[in-house]
Order: C-alpha cells, then sequence, then structure tokens
C-alpha cells in the first residue's frame, strides 16, 4: 500500500521527474522516521535517568507515598547530578589528555603573518615546511592559537603564543597538538579545523635565506 501523499505523484508527473520527487520524498521520509526514532530513545533515556536519580529507592525499588505516587527527593537528584557532570568533567579532560599527548607535534615553518579571528581567544596565522610557500601546496597550511585550561595546561593566546609571532616573514619552531590531513585540505578549511599551537619560537628570515630556502626546499633552522 502506497502511503504517500497524492500530491508528491501528481506533482512529480506535472514537473516530468520521471520518479525524481517520489525518490526525494521517500528518502526525507526515511531520514526523518530514524530522526523521530533517535529523538524517542533518547527522550525515553533522559526520563528512565531522571526516576532513577530524583525518586527514592528501598531494595532497589521505588519508594511510594501514600497515594501511589512515586517519592521524590531533592537531594538525592542533587548528589547524582553533581556526580554526573563531575565524571563527564573528567571523562572530557582523559579524552583531551588522550588526543593531545597523541598528536603533538613540532616543526619548523616559515611564517608570513598572523590574524586576530576572536580577541583574546582565537587566532590564525600561515606556515609553510618548504619554500616557496602557498597554502595551496602541499607544503602550506594554518595553524590555530585559542586559549585552553588545560592540555597544555593556561594558555593564553596574547601572552604566550600570538605574541611571538613577528608580522613581517620569519622562521619559527612551532609545538602544537592535532590532527592534520594534507590531502583532505577542503574539509580543515570548510571546517575551520586547524591544528592548535602552544609554543612557538621565532626570528626574522632574510632574503638570503628565503633563496637558499627555494634552492634546497628546506627552511633554515631557528637556531642557526
Amino acid at each position: 500500500m502506497d502511503t504517500r501523499p497524492a500530491w508528491v505523484g501528481r506533482l512529480d508527473r506535472a514537473l516530468k521527474l520521471n520518479g525524481g520527487l517520489i525518490k526525494t520524498y521517500d528518502a526525507c521520509a526515511f531520514v526523518l522516521s530514524k530522526l523521530a526514532l533517535l529523538l524517542t530513545s533518547v527522550f525515553s533515556f533522559i526520563s528512565r535517568l531522571f526516576k532513577w536519580a530524583a525518586y527514592e529507592r528501598e531494595d532497589g525499588k521505588v519508594k511510594l507515598q501514600a497515594d501511589g505516587r512515586p517519592m521524590y527527593s531533592a537531594k538525592r537528584l542533587s548528589i547524582r547530578l553533581a556526580a554526573f557532570f563531575a565524571l563527564a568533567w573528567l571523562l572530557h579532560i582523559s579524552l583531551s589528555a588522550v588526543y593531545f599527548y597523541s598528536t603533538t607535534f613540532e616543526e619548523l615553518v616559515y611564517t608570513t603573518g598572523k590574524q586576530e579571528i576572536q580577541n583574546g581567544e582565537l587566532y590564525q596565522f600561515t606556515g609553510c615546511t618548504s619554500l616557496p610557500c602557498s597554502t595551496a601546496l602541499e607544503n602550506g597550511k594554518f595553524y590555530q592559537i585559542k586559549e585552553s585550561w588545560y592540555f597544555p595546561y593556561l594558555v593564553y593566546p596574547e601572552e604566550n603564543v600570538f605574541a611571538n609571532i613577528p608580522q613581517q616573514d620569519a622562521a619559527c619552531l612551532v609545538k602544537g597538538y592535532g590532527l592534520y590531513f594534507r590531502r583532505l585540505k577542503f574539509i580543515h578549511r570548510g571546517l575551520q579545523w586547524y591544528q592548535n599551537v602552544f609554543s612557538v619560537a621565532c626570528r626574522p628570515y632574510t632574503d638570503e635565506e628565503k633563496q637558499r630556502a627555494i634552492t634546497s626546499g628546506q627552511v633554515s633552522s631557528v637556531t642557526e
């Protein structure tokens, strides 16, 4: 039995889409049905979690009032909510630590300037591991500097990192963390998903060094 509204078929025939509108309708209906099922499951889980956290229990069963309703306990709910948020915070710290220590990197890059995205919180700069430098080439990419409370602990961009990057061309030893896929640059740009930098050491880069770098393909060390 066809459960589609009659107007779908009529409109498809009127526009001569050869079933295109019907297929689109079916796809949307399928996605919406799955989304509704997911939301129903989420709300059901939240409801069960609330009942577990908010109602008094005795021997594993919900205690009932004289009128048969579950016995609500604000104290029980507060304690369990506090424990839940503490557990969620510890889980977030743990996952942040795993991500930080498993993706930490250090590389020497040629930088061409910097820009402020959000005052005091988020900054970006470009860097290349060789010359000539361009973010369109495989050797160039964007980095971001943002405020961090842990991993690494207490990094303030303007004080710790951003201020150390000169506006003129420079060679910088960059330390940071985060995943980066050179062949998927369009994803990084589209999502503004860049590696995070927490430490830089820079020095000016002379024209002579640029020419040597273009010839050799490598940026000279900041210690040279």
